[in-house]
């Protein structure tokens, strides 16, 4: 060998070596098979990190090396492989390998044809890199996924996207259901904007301004109403709205967040500053009606001692209508339970000696109050000198709603027999004065108060605008189950009997 060629040839060994050094150091598997499928050449790095060597895999079939032993499967899949690599066709997918500590990896595996200068195939290239972590960083991302579609479902949930730079605005299905847009119209601002209440749209558009200022946190956080339309024009539609821009350089790129219907908690909150309007307006008219029965009570003379049980058991009766509207959220009281409440002392006459009866009605609340005032005076009273306070006295309570009336009339009358006999009071107190004329003034109704010797005679006439609209309970017509009573609230009255 003349020295130029003995030149070239030991540079081509070292060449040769240190292409073998650098794949034996890579960890990525590079492996050669011949047309059989057996192992000519693999590089020691990933043996290595295998568990096995050289001698285990070099000459042994492909799919018979010690890394597929255990799955019959990929064994079937490596054969099927090679042998279309053999026929020209490069394969990849992805392949797990089973560590001799029991562990298993995943290779983003590749089965390509070698061919000679005459381009027949005469090798077989195998190389797998260790994809693992990538398998396991996807499957922790769809488990994220799953768990996040599942809150956002479960709490009615939209997500929207909104790209400040091309304008495009991405919506999920949730989203497009919440403002009625199909699945086959793309969402732009335009549309948006028309949905927005006009008089929520400048809060929404300073939400947005706030988000993408580059100096500020870049939260987006709003309530808006939308506009009434289709199946929702009946009522009002409240949407909250929170997001975060996402800056470049200081410079906002996209707002990405959340959407949900809030409608009924803004149904529930206008609620409950209605109630604590009408609550506080309500407690202005109680407190003058306390005040006025506290005149009145101390007007009658008599003992503090008679003071106190006269204007406490007018108290709890008065307490007994608050109840009844508390449980109905002030929206009013129904007239059977409110005759319950006035008559829970007497529970065991009901049926006997005391016979209520009338259509459900459910009385407003101003009706509630002063009716329920009324019908204490009119069981005090009968329990002290009327009906009530003998053995064989009976009251009969009754109402009507007489609708072809003009105008239309709710009718109530309170009638007494069998009591002792009966004369008009040689001065007028505050019960009859209840009685005669502020249920009546302050209901736009007519009090008739007749003293008749074989009992005494209430009627009460009023418009039906004082009655509230609302639906009977399942015990409206079981009056004499006297176990129902007490439940009501009626708080117990002393000094009555």
């Amino acid at each position: 060998m003349d020295a130029e060629n003995k030149a070239g040839f030991l540079a081509q060994s070292a060449g040769e070596r240190m292409l073998r050094d650098v794949l034996d150091n890579l960890f990525a598997f590079v492996g050669v098979l011949d047309l059989e499928g057996r192992m000519i050449e693999a590089n020691r790095a990933p043996l290595e990190a295998a568990g096995i060597g050289r001698a285990d895999v070099i000459g042994k079939l492909f799919w018979d090396c010690p890394w597929w032993s255990s799955s019959p499967d990929i064994q079937q899949r490596l054969q099927q492989s090679v042998a279309r690599a053999v026929e020209g066709e490069t394969l990849r997918y992805d392949a797990a390998i089973g560590l001799q500590n029991g562990g298993r990896v995943m290779l983003d595996f590749q089965i390509a044809p070698l061919r000679d200068e005459e381009g027949h195939v005469v090798r077989i290239l195998v190389n797998g890199a260790d994809v693992t972590w990538r398998k396991n960083a996807e499957r922790d991302l769809q488990t994220a996924l799953v768990r996040t579609e599942l809150a956002l479902e479960a709490g009615q949930t939209g997500v929207w996207e909104a790209d400040l730079i091309t304008g495009e605005i991405i919506w999920d299905t949730r989203m497009r259901a919440m403002f009625g847009i199909p699945a086959n119209i793309p969402v732009t601002q335009d549309i948006v904007d028309a949905l927005i209440h006009p008089s929520d749209f400048l809060r929404m558009r300073e939400a947005a301004a706030v988000a993408t200022d580059p100096t500020g946190d870049g939260e987006y956080d709003t309530e808006f109403r939308l506009v009434a339309s289709g199946e929702h024009a009946a009522h009002e539609r409240w949407v909250s709205a929170r997001g975060r821009c996402i800056f470049e350089n200081s410079h906002p790129l996209r707002l990405i967040g959340i959407a949900r219907d809030v409608t009924e908690r803004k149904q529930r909150e206008g609620h409950v500053h209605m109630l604590m309007r009408e609550i506080a307006h309500r407690s202005k008219n109680l407190l003058a009606v306390i005040q006025a029965m506290a005149r009145q009570t101390a007007m009658a003379g008599g003992t503090a001692k008679d003071f106190e049980m006269r204007f406490t058991a007018r108290l709890e009766a008065l307490a007994g209508s608050q109840d009844l509207l508390v449980m109905q959220d002030w929206h009013g009281a129904s007239l059977k339970d409110l005759a319950r409440s006035q008559l829970v002392h007497f529970a065991d006459l009901i049926g006997a000696r005391i016979k209520v009866e009338g259509p459900y009605v459910m009385l407003k609340p101003e009706a509630a109050q002063n009716i329920g005032l009324a019908l204490h005076e009119l069981s005090t009273n009968a329990a002290k000198y009327g009906a009530l306070s003998n053995d064989i006295g009976k009251v009969h309570l009754s109402w009507e709603v007489q609708r072809d009336a003009e105008p239309p009339l709710l009718r109530m009358t309170w009638r007494e027999t069998d009591g002792p006999p009966v004369s008009p009071p040689e001065r007028e107190g505050f019960g009859h004065k209840v009685l005669n004329r502020i249920a009546a003034n302050a209901l736009e109704g007519k009090v008739t108060l007749d003293f008749a010797p074989d009992g005494l005679i209430w009627r009460l006439e009023i418009p039906t605008s004082y009655i509230a609209h609302g639906r009977p309970r399942e015990d409206e017509d079981e009056l004499a189950n006297v176990g129902n009573l007490s439940a009501l609230g009626a708080a117990p009255l002393r000094g009555r009997v």
